[in-house]
């Protein structure tokens, strides 16, 4: 950290005192300079994961720390331990000598998430940007992050494209039988196509015939079979929601009324297989969509608005079939929904901070009879910011603790629960970031070349 000489005739330099976020300065006696502590704030950490702390003095005395949180944190030397999840609040001081006054004590306080069992890995995707800033064609690569037992730090690979392509994205990833499988879009400037891959080797899907481009949104396994998700474009702009299974391409046809359609999210359950995803017609006026092994309704409008909406994600739980998404007023606001077996959606409420009504609902998932939705919205200051609902009461994500003070927004896409800890993925600034339960965020290694980054879906396996 770079501190600020300040200069006065007025006033001798071993009078000033100076006291900056992560720094802090004793006051001087005569004869003695002012010492001053140094104290980065360490971000995120994990419980049973050790982290060795680091300060540093401008006399280069030994900076000395300690716990103010025994039940979360303790330390010993330079050694922070982490004995349970919460806040851990670090102090870090320096003492005195003849040469130099006492250092004013910096304290450093940030979320401790809970333990990830030894036999579990959290799955992260999403892409990373790799052209220069303000590129005019922006180059990407699909990512995928792992989280494993013992460290906060995930461990970031880039997933292989095919040769010719510039832009890709991964967009939803499960994990089945030890395999993981991921969805997502490969691109140049001429061609779109949708791809997975498995174990990190990509595989291209060719489009329905009469299609030239095409993406693929969501992914499923069921019965050693592989369903993928998306959609396909005509050379004539008409877009068709498509269904891959191991490959082979089915158009979903669009429900009664509507001429165009695309597939957002796929969940297989019983032998039956669940789509949805977005409706239109020549006026362009947008619906939720749901297939049900290939039969098209749409879902129903939220009461008494007659705005645009989308269906964004979808799980099934013991018979009953959850669905998220939100309402597009055209005006830059909208409200995040939710859907129950088909019958009238539900509207997400606003957290209380929040001011405005421009929010959405993207991921969902269901543990025993709780549901779990992920998104955001802009709140009251007009930062976006995410967040995640579970039984329609939403929690407010709060950013990293190494950004605390950032206007930059944040966003949740996906969720996924691991025992009774919640996990959500999405970005804060401009880099992907993940949350656990209502802790700060923990940013994602940015990849190598890469200068902006953000999630797009999580997925917890356990062997």
């Amino acid at each position: 950290m770079k501190h600020l000489g300040l200069f006065f005739s007025f006033l001798a330099i071993p009078s000033l005192a100076l006291l900056v976020s992560g720094c802090g300065g004793g006051t001087s006696s005569v004869g003695q300079a002012v010492q001053f502590i140094t104290f980065d704030n360490p971000g995120t950490q994990t419980v049973g994961a050790p982290l060795t702390l680091s300060a540093t003095a401008n006399s280069g005395l030994a900076v000395s720390f300690a716990s103010t949180t025994p039940g979360v944190c303790t330390v010993s030397g330079t050694t922070a331990t982490f004995g349970a999840a919460g806040t851990c609040t670090i102090d870090a001081s320096v003492a005195g000598n003849g040469t130099y006054t006492a250092a004013s004590q910096v304290t450093q306080s940030f979320t401790v998430n809970p333990a990830i069992g030894p036999t579990t890995t959290i799955y992260i995707v999403g892409e990373a940007i790799t052209s220069s800033p303000g590129a005019a064609d922006e180059t990407s690569a699909p990512e995928e992050w792992q989280l494993k037992s013992g460290s906060p730090t995930a461990t970031a690979t880039p997933l292989s494209v095919p040769s010719g392509m510039t832009a890709s994205t991964a967009n939803a990833i499960v994990v089945s039988g030890g395999n993981v499988y991921v969805a997502g879009t490969v691109s140049n400037s001429t061609n779109e196509s949708a791809v997975y891959w498995v174990n990190g080797t990509v595989r291209t899907l060719s489009p329905p015939s009469g299609m030239a481009n095409s993406a693929a949104a969501a992914i499923a396994v069921s019965g050693g079979n592989v369903y993928v998700a998306g959609w396909a474009s005509s050379s004539a702009g008409i877009t068709a929601a498509v269904l891959w299974v191991n490959g082979t391409a089915t158009t979903l046809s669009p429900p009664s009324g509507m001429t165009a359609s695309a597939a957002n999210a796929i969940v297989v359950s019983g032998g039956d297989v669940y789509v949805v995803g977005t409706a239109w017609s020549s006026d362009i006026e947008i619906w939720a969509a749901n297939w049900v092994n290939g039969a098209a309704t749409l879902l129903p409008r939220p009461g008494g608005l007659t705005v645009n909406y989308y269906a964004d994600g979808i799980v099934v739980s013991g018979g009953d079939v959850y669905v998220s998404g939100y309402t597009d007023f055209g005006n830059g606001s909208g409200t995040a929904v939710s859907w129950a077996n088909s019958g009238w959606a539900t509207t997400l409420p606003l957290p209380s901070s929040w001011m405005l009504e421009d929010y959405k609902a993207n991921g969902i998932t269901v543990s025993g009879s709780d549901v779990y939705a992920a998104g955001g919205g802009v709140n009251n200051v007009g930062s976006t910011t995410a967040t995640y609902w579970v039984n329609d009461t939403p929690t407010i994500l709060p950013m990293p603790s190494t950004m605390p003070n950032s206007s930059a927004g944040s966003y949740a896409d996906g969720i996924a629960i691991s025992g009774s800890d919640v996990y959500v993925a999405g970005y804060a600034g401009q880099t992907a970031a993940y949350w656990v339960n209502d802790g700060a965020g923990t940013l994602l290694p940015m990849p190598s070349g890469a200068h902006k980054s953000w999630a797009n879906a999580i997925t917890v396996s356990t062997q």
